[in-house]
């Protein structure tokens, strides 16, 4: 399901970057002081999405990562309400997100580099990963 996804978006918007998806989808993202957790929430305001990103990732490489879930959620679980990335997110549809998340990030690598990393901690050390910062 998330490979499928990952290749209908950068087909359709030519990019990998999580943020330019959401500014073509016209997903609102706004950055909020949730403390430690969670690092970001998907909510919905009259069946539009908005991604709530916790400012403390702000600057960090996380927001990729983080962003990337999120918007995993936006595309895959469309009208599914009140997800949060942090360490207490578990299930299905977190896992879904999170596979979303990898994939993409993966992808962007590429775009931006012109080549696939060579190990998964130089991926996790530019885009952030799944369990970056939950603890």
């Amino acid at each position: 399901m998330a490979i499928r996804a990952i290749e209908t978006v950068i087909g359709r918007y030519q990019t990998a970057d999580p943020f330019l998806i959401s500014q073509k989808l016209n997903v609102e993202i706004d950055w909020v002081n949730f403390g430690v957790h969670p690092l970001g929430e998907t909510t919905y305001f009259k069946k539009q999405p908005i991604v709530l990103l916790n400012k403390r990732i702000l600057y960090s490489p996380q927001r990729f990562f983080t962003m990337s879930h999120e918007l995993g959620h936006v595309i895959m679980h469309e009208g599914f309400g009140g997800y949060q990335t942090g360490r207490l997110s578990y299930g299905v549809l977190e896992r879904q997100a999170n596979e979303f998340a990898s994939g993409l990030i993966g992808m962007l690598y590429v775009e931006e580099h012109g080549t696939k990393p060579d190990t998964y901690g130089e991926l996790v050390h530019e885009y952030g990963s799944p369990v970056d910062e939950l603890d």
